[in-house]
Order: structure tokens, then sequence, then C-alpha cells
């Protein structure tokens, strides 16, 4: 039996192409036009609208390149050239070819129609720049996923096409500068049938939009954010219905007001949802921000944007508008694909919020820091100086631990204890730890660092500097007077009731050599502390948040267990005290960690490390000078330390507080001040406004008062009475 013969496939259709001499006779001879015709000829004598999907994508990419190439291309004979980009000069070119040979613009229709029909769009409109609903952590693990393992090609999806005709920023660029008129003539050549897969993916992305967006509104933490009201009328709950019922308008054949109307209710519910999306920023920005959450809300405003562009695709005014929209929209996604892989700009915009609730936190606590009056400075010192006397123990531990030779877990372990008992101990004495002010200082000057361009001389600004410098200063005499104070007696007492010091003699001369500043790491080991004093900071202020965005105050206070335990009052009182301390809790706790556990763990992994706190740098060095005695206080070798000793304190203070500024400011949106117009600006002042930042306060006098209810005299500068007292004129000479 024979088989059966295979039909032949149909034979290709003969398409008339114009001669290259034909098109080069309407254009000038330059060698730089014939390049650009002999391309544009190869190209479209090449195009073969029934080869397999794979050589049809590849023939529009090589399109894309040529279009996007560098290097405009002529003008025809007899027409001046247009100021147009180069990108935008091609496309003319294409277009004026395309209305000069019928055939070629009939392949180039029928290559973009079977591509268009045999992949899917909906991908295109729906995935870029927005998030599949797994949350922030979600998406940053997928964004990873994607740069270690990229996605596996696939035909079928139109989207990787379109990354591949208009790559990253460059591709988007090309788009921007087009011009909106040679745009409308190439889809005039190319009819609108051409276009109705992508169509049909519009309206499918309309409704999944729509829904994702509704989804994102009725969260539960979102309507907990919102004013009662009826779930009715919620626009998250409108807002699928008047998509679809567009859609059903737009399907059916209706033109005029019924689809005028009903994008009018759509824009009603985009708008509406906006606004509550809005509310509930505020509430946050009120009480307390939820970084996923804020997450999930800029991911509804990217939705309710495309899909507002998607919309004005679906139900334009007229049509003349639908190709400039589409060619906006298109750029606009050739952007967020861009954007989408950088899982640094995930999250940029949603740390942002958090980052300047957690600032104005630290800055609230910050203003505590600051003196104006010589009460408040004499205080300050006396706070400072009780922080010193009990950093004092602190030091005598820290110095027991280090020459214990623990195991490193452990003595990490225990100098975290030992650090963090302390600082919750100064704070709930009401102590002062000068190392913890720069950072929050720092938070409460960046609200005063958007100069008013009234304020030419910044006199606010360099006033309120002044401040925080003195009060940092006094914070740093009290605290290294007390700690100095405290272990010199310590240190006294001991060899009166024991005959010996804490340290050995090589002990001391350790910690002497230790704060070289040149013939060891100190400098580093300060700049490093730093830092860390400026993450502890930060996590404080992020406990804070945190403590008020999970309501614990409300649930301490209503815990049966608690009011069973404590009582209701008591149990009230907890969740009081955890609200009004969490910020320096969790500086505290988080301070001691840093310092005590950084040095172990980086010591397991072979790197010398350690930290180097001025206060307790003070304290160690204190002990080190008892046990060498008076004598050695004037060589060389502890002078140099007493060196390092103030080189840490001066870069403890600088790069916390410049840390703290810095983010700030950033997570503010302000515009810093220059230095050098600052430091201008406190010289300006001459000495008097210098010795502001070092000297304290100088009371105000006291207001006389006036002799006359009608006169009001100076308290700076007293006026001297000009008429003799009455005592006096009275009195018999």
């Amino acid at each position: 039996m024979l088989a059966s013969p295979v039909p032949a496939p149909p034979p290709a259709p003969v398409l008339f192409s114009p001669p290259l001499e034909q098109l080069m006779a309407c254009y000038p001879r330059t060698p730089e036009a014939e390049e650009r015709l002999r391309e544009l000829h190869a190209l479209l004598t090449s195009a073969r609208p029934w080869a397999p999907l794979a050589m049809r994508m590849a023939w529009l990419e090589q399109l894309a390149r040529w279009l996007q190439a560098p290097g405009a291309p002529p003008s025809r004979r007899g027409r001046l050239a247009p100021v147009e980009s180069p990108g935008s000069a091609r496309l003319r070119l294409l277009v004026e070819v395309l209305g000069e040979a019928p055939a070629w613009c009939e392949s180039l229709r029928d290559v973009i129609t079977s591509v268009l029909s045999e992949t899917s769009a909906l991908s295109l409109f729906t995935e870029p720049g927005l998030s599949a609903g797994r949350g922030l952590l979600g998406d940053a693990i997928a964004r990873l996923g994607q740069q270690l393992v990229p996605p596996a090609p696939d035909e079928q999806d139109l989207a990787q096409l379109v990354w591949r005709l208009f790559p990253g920023k460059e591709g988007q660029a090309w788009l921007d500068e087009l011009s909106e008129e040679h745009v409308v003539a190439l889809c005039a050549l190319l009819r609108a049938p051409t276009f109705a897969p992508l169509m049909e993916a519009v309206e499918d992305a309309v409704l999944v939009l729509a829904t994702r967006a509704s989804a994102l509104g009725l969260a539960s933490d979102v309507l907990a954010r919102r004013p009662p009201g009826s779930l009715e009328q919620s626009p998250f709950v409108r807002l699928p219905r008047a998509c679809e019922a567009l859609r059903a308008e737009v399907r059916a054949g209706a033109q005029g007001l019924a689809v005028e109307w009903r994008r009018e209710s759509c824009a009603e519910a985009i708008a509406g949802c906006r606004a509550a999306a809005q509310g509930v920023l505020r509430h946050m920005d009120a009480h307390a921000v939820g970084t996923d959450l804020v997450y999930r809300l800029e991911q509804l405003g990217h939705a309710l944007d495309r899909l507002e562009s998607l919309l004005w695709l679906l139900a334009p005014d007229h049509s003349r508008a639908t190709p400039g929209a589409a060619t906006r929209l298109l750029s606009s996604l050739v952007d967020a694909h861009a954007r989408e892989r950088s899982v640094a700009a995930l999250f940029r915009s949603s740390v942002r919020y958090i980052s300047r609730r957690i600032f104005e936190h630290t800055g609230e606590v910050g203003r505590h820091y600051i003196t104006t009056t010589p009460g408040e400075y004499h205080r300050m010192v006396s706070a400072a100086a009780g922080g010193g006397l009990l950093t004092a123990g602190t030091a005598a531990l820290k110095l027991t631990i280090a020459f214990a030779a623990l195991p490193l877990f452990f003595e990490g372990l225990t100098s975290a204890a030992n650090y963090a008992l302390c600082f919750l101990l100064i704070q709930l004495l009401g102590f002062t730890l000068a190392t913890k002010q720069p950072s929050m200082t720092a938070a409460a000057l960046a609200a005063s660092l958007d100069v008013k361009a009234g304020d030419k001389g910044m006199h606010s600004l360099v006033k309120q500097l002044a401040c925080i410098t003195r009060s940092q200063l006094a914070s740093v005499y009290g605290n290294l007077g007390g700690v100095v104070v405290t272990v010199t007696l310590v240190g006294l007492l001991l060899q009166a009731l024991w005959g010996r010091s804490m340290l050995e003699t090589h002990e001391a001369e350790y910690v002497v050599r230790s704060l070289h500043p040149l013939k060891s790491g100190t400098l580093p080991f300060a700049a490093i502390t730093g830092v860390l004093l400026w993450c502890s900071s930060v996590f404080g202020g992020w406990l804070e948040n945190w403590v008020h965005y999970q309501r614990l105050p409300e649930a301490l206070a209503r815990h049966p267990g608690l009011r069973c335990l404590l009582g209701e009052a008591r149990a009230k009182w907890l969740g009081n005290a955890l609200a009004r301390h969490a910020c320096g809790l969790g500086a505290n706790v988080s301070l001691g960690l840093l310092l005590g556990m950084t040095p172990a763990v980086c010591r397991f992994f072979g790197l010398p490390m350690d930290v180097r706190h001025v206060t307790l740098s003070a304290g160690t060095l204190a002990f080190a000078g008892t046990a060498l005695g008076p004598e050695r206080l004037v060589e060389p070798e502890f002078l140099w330390a007493m060196v390092g000793l103030l080189g840490v304190g001066v870069i403890n203070l600088a790069v916390s507080f410049s840390l703290g500024l810095s983010a700030a400011v950033r997570a503010r949106g302000l515009e810093p001040v220059g230095f050098l117009r600052l430091a201008c600006a406190v010289l300006a002042g001459g000495l008097r406004s210098l010795s502001d930042f070092v000297l304290p306060p100088v009371p105000l006098l006291p207001a006389q008062r006036p002799s006359s209810p009608y006169s009001v005299r100076s308290a700076a500068r007293p006026r001297s009475s000009t008429r003799p007292n009455q005592e006096e004129t009275a009195r018999p000479h």
C-alpha cells in the first residue's frame, strides 16, 4: 500500500519590491543616505510572514535595532529636513517607504498580525512593575532569584519580545522621543485589525488589574485603618463592577454617552481608591508605619495608574489619540520592567515612610538632649556625671571579662549583657550617656535644615546647632569627669584595702598600648563604634514604631493573665511604660549586643576587630593609670593613649552624628545645607557666635519693673534715671 503524498506548502506570494535605485532617486545621493536606504531595503525584502514564529520575532528585532540605531536618515528631495531626533527620523523614513511600497507594508502588517495572534500580551500589561501578591519580602526573594537564575524563554509571551525590542533605558528614551505624527501615520498604514489581539488583551488586563486593586484595598489591615462605613459603598468594591460594565459596553459596540458615562464611573472609582490609600498613609504617619503595608499601598497606586492607562486605550475620547497613548503606555512598561530588576529600588520607596517615622521618633527623643537654659545645661552635666559613675562599674567588668580568657561566644555574650544592663540602668535612673546623643540630636536637627529663603543668614539653624554642640560637650564633660573620678577613687580604695590594683602591670600596659592612635587600630575601631551607635538609634526608633503598629501597650493593658497577676492598674501602667520607653529600650539593648557580640563574631572569622567607646575607654585607661602609678602618667606611651582617647571621642560623635543627620535628611526628603555655607554662617557671627558652641548659655537679666505704666525698660540695657530720688530730695542738707 502506497503512502499518501504529503501536500506541498503553499507557494510564496510574489510581492513587488521597488528597486533600490527607485528609492534612492527620491533622496539625496549621499553615502549616508545610500547606506540607510540599503539597510532598510534589505530588511523589508527579507520579511517572511509565513516563516516560523521564532524567525518572525528575530526579523522584528532586526527592524527595531535599525530604527534605534544612531545616525539620522535623509529627508526627501525638495523638502526641508525637520528638526527631530534620529530615532524619530528613522521612523519617518520607514513610514515614507511603506507608503511608496504597498507590498512591503502588507508584509510588515502580516508579520505583526501573525506574531500578535500567536502570542499572549496579558502579562505585558499586568506584570511589569506590579507585585503578584507576594508582599515585600516575597518580591525581594523573587527578584534575587531572577538575577541568579534568569527565567526560561517563552515564545508565547509577547512581553519577552517587547523587552528585546526596546532594551532598558535606551529603548524607553527612543519611545519617548518619537513624533506622535509618525506613530499615527504608521498605525494608519498597519490598520486597526492588526492590533485586535492587543485590544483583547487590554480588556482582560483591565479586569485583572481591577480585581487586584480591589483585593489590595479590601485587605484587613487596610480596612482597620479606614473610617467605619458600609462596605458596599467602598470604592474598592465599585471598581471591578465599573470596569466590567465599561468592558461590556465596549464589546457591545456602544458609543457616545453610554461609554462616556461608564468611563466617568471608572474614573470616580479610581479617584476614590486613591483617596482611601492616602487616608491609610496619613493614619500610619500619625500612629505607626508598617513596611509591608506601605509596599502594598504603593503597588495599589501603580496598579491604579496602569488601569487608568488601559482604560484610556479601551475607551478613548477619539481614535486619533490612541497611538500616542499606546506609545506612552509602552514607554512606561519598558521603564517599569527596567526598574523591577533592582532589589535596592524595591526597598528604597517602601522604606522611605518607615525611615521617616523612625527618625521622627529619634528626633523627639533627641530634643530632650538639647539644652537652651543654664538650668538645663547644669542638669545635663549632672546627669552625664551619673552616667559616668555607672560606666565605671561597666569598665571594671569589661576588663574582668577581657582578661578572663572565656570562649568567644561566652565572652561576647557576657560583654553584651554587661553593656546592656549598664545602659538600661542609665536610662532608668535618668542619667545620660554622651555617645547615645549624636544620632538622636542629628534627627532633631534635620527638620531645621530646610532653610527658608528669608533666613539667608541661617540664624535659626546656627542657633540650634550651637545648642546641640554645647549640650553634647556638656554630656562629654560629665561622662568623662564622672568615670575618671570614680575609677580613680575605686583604684585608690583597692590599693588601701588590698594593697594591690585591679589590674596587673602587664595588663595595664596592654590597655595603654591598645589605645595608641598610631600603633593600634583605635581610630578605625572608633569609627566602627560610631556606626554601631547610629545603628542602635535606628533600631530603637524601629522598635517604638513596631510597638505602636502592633498595639502592644493596649494588648498588655488588656491581657487577662497580666491583669490577674498584676492588677488592672499595674497592667495598664506596664503598657504605658512600654509605649514611653520602647525607643530607649531598643536602643540600649541593641547597643549592648552590638558592642559585645561584634568583636566576638569578627574574631570568630579571623578579623582583628574591637570596639572603642569613649566613656568605656576612659574608664579602662583610668584603671590602667591607677595600676601604673602617677610617675608613669607623664610617659610618652600614656600621653599617646590620652591622645588616642581624644580621637576616639571625636570620631565616635562625628560618625554617629553625620550618619544620623544624612539618614534623617534623606528620610524627610530635604535638601541638605552645604558645609561651607554653614561654616561661613557660623564664622559671620564672630567670637560671640563661636563661644555659644562651647560655653554654657548666659542667663537672661531679669526685667526691671517700669517706673511708669507708659514706659518700658530694657532688661539688657537699663536706663539710668535723670530725675533725683524723692528720698534724696526730701533729705535735709
